[in-house]
């Protein structure tokens, strides 16, 4: 089996954790793993490692890992030899990993006044300048690599989201 890092990003509000959570339910059953400050659910028959702790919390996922997790995760991509290695989020969604590590780059988008939406029914306190800061860090990523973007303002935009990002697993 060949190795495969899938690797989904975008600004804050557009899914990411709500499409993870949907994709463990989907690949149940899973144990946890710990590889160092890596952390993650592993499915042992699909050898599927999601990456990030996921508990009911607004920010889960790799929000929950040490700043410091990337170096652990390359040096563990490049020990298992074959499987999947599935993330979302800030902590390894960036230039210096992709630089290191070969991803298939997936980025939802979202219209900003549903973005905006999301940020008051979540009560988030996250600043403008905070927010600005993703929008740059995003731009960048596509401006500088090959990418996917995935649309996610509706249900039915979420299951396309989640039946491209199942179907590049199941491959």
């Amino acid at each position: 089996m060949a190795k495969r890092v899938i690797a989904i990003g975008g600004v804050p509000a557009t899914g990411k954790t709500t499409l993870m959570r949907k994709l463990i339910k989907d690949l149940m059953p899973l144990s946890t793993f710990k590889y160092k400050l890596v952390n993650g659910l592993y499915n042992r028959k699909k050898n599927i490692y999601i990456i990030g702790i996921y508990n009911e919390e607004l920010f889960s996922g790799t929000d929950k890992l040490s700043m410091a997790v990337q170096p652990n995760f390359v040096e563990l991509t490049k020990k298992v030899r074959g499987g999947t290695f599935l993330f979302e989020g800030d902590r390894l969604f960036n230039q210096s990993l992709f630089e290191q590590v070969n991803c298939e780059k997936i980025i939802l988008e979202v219209e900003e006044e549903i973005i905006e939406q999301r940020h008051i029914s979540r009560n988030d306190t996250q600043s403008d300048q905070f927010k600005k800061s993703k929008r740059t860090k995003i731009q960048n990523i596509i401006d500088k690599f090959n990418v996917t973007i995935l649309k996610n303002n509706t249900k039915e935009e979420s299951e396309h989201a989640f039946n491209y990002i199942k179907n590049l697993i199941e491959k």
